[in-house]
């Protein structure tokens, strides 16, 4: 039998496998940052501190500065809209709270979170910070420790 098929045929196989594999990973590190901000965000750790509660909130803003933030358009946390903002627009929210992602390390197994929650109250603006630890297990992110 003509070994020239074989070849090519492993070559192929070997290109789509790692394309794949390409694919995949990208896929897994934007679910990654979305599951890893919605838990971080959402912890009562951080609304504890500001003596609020993310219930009683109907949006959040999310400062684009400093960390690359690779999320969809469309994105919520426990039904509450998440709107990407720039430094120019911080003015223009109000009252509503202000998440700025400070630290995004996402590893293989490992994500460090630290993320500050800004709101202003009475014209005072009070900021709040907290850093998660997570854990891939399962294939899921576990917080593991919180600060």
């Amino acid at each position: 039998m003509n070994s020239k098929p074989k070849k090519t045929l492993f070559v192929v196989t070997l290109v789509l496998t790692v394309f794949i594999q390409n694919l995949m990973a990208q896929n897994n590190g934007s679910n990654s940052t979305q599951d890893l901000l919605s838990k971080a965000i959402s912890d009562e750790i951080l609304w504890t501190k500001s003596e609020i509660t993310l219930n009683e909130v109907s949006k959040i803003y999310l400062l684009d500065h400093g960390v690359v933030l690779d999320l969809p358009e469309h994105f919520t946390i426990q039904g509450i809209p998440i709107e990407i903002i720039q430094k120019n627009q911080i003015e223009s929210i109000g009252n509503f709270p202000l998440v700025q992602i400070h630290t995004l390390n996402i590893g293989d197994d490992k994500a460090l979170v630290r993320i500050y929650l800004s709101r202003k109250e009475a014209g005072i603006d009070n900021n709040y910070n907290a850093e998660f630890q997570f854990t891939k297990q399962n294939m899921a992110w576990v917080l593991t420790n919180k600060l």
